[in-house]
């Protein structure tokens, strides 16, 4: 009885899973389960929403930027320009408040207040996040 005990506590314990979810002064809230050191899932939802599984993401140190498909920005009068395509990076996540930004992804054109040309790498609409 002992042994089984202590294998079904051994079991569990590999089974419950952590998370981190944020939210957001953006509208966006993000969530992070690790199930082990190797295994994370990210997720975001807007507002109310349900939960969306991020499936292309990178960890880097204290951050991740997620590829969630679809991030565009509003395109210019001159469709032959490329549209802005962005990830979110989320970083200084050990932090009490982690930052998220808009991170272009390649050079590209948005169409507000005008026509703007944007480069790879411009980091746009900082907000905070708080931790739940």
């Amino acid at each position: 009885m002992k042994l089984f005990s202590i294998l079904l506590i051994f079991i569990s314990s590999h089974l419950i899973s952590k998370e981190l979810i944020l939210g957001c002064e953006n509208g966006y809230s993000y969530k992070i389960s690790y199930t082990d050191k190797a295994n994370k899932t990210p997720y975001f939802k807007f507002k109310d929403n349900d939960w969306i599984e991020v499936k292309k993401y990178k960890f880097k140190n204290d951050n991740i930027e997620l590829f969630i498909p679809d991030n565009k920005y509003i395109a210019c009068a001159d469709t032959s320009l490329p549209v802005c395509n962005y990830s979110i990076l989320i970083s200084e996540i050990s932090k009490a408040r982690p930052i998220t930004n808009e991170v272009v992804i390649s050079d590209c054109y948005i169409g507000t207040m005008g026509c703007n040309e944007y480069n790879k790498g411009l980091k746009l609409n900082k907000s905070y996040c708080n931790k739940y």
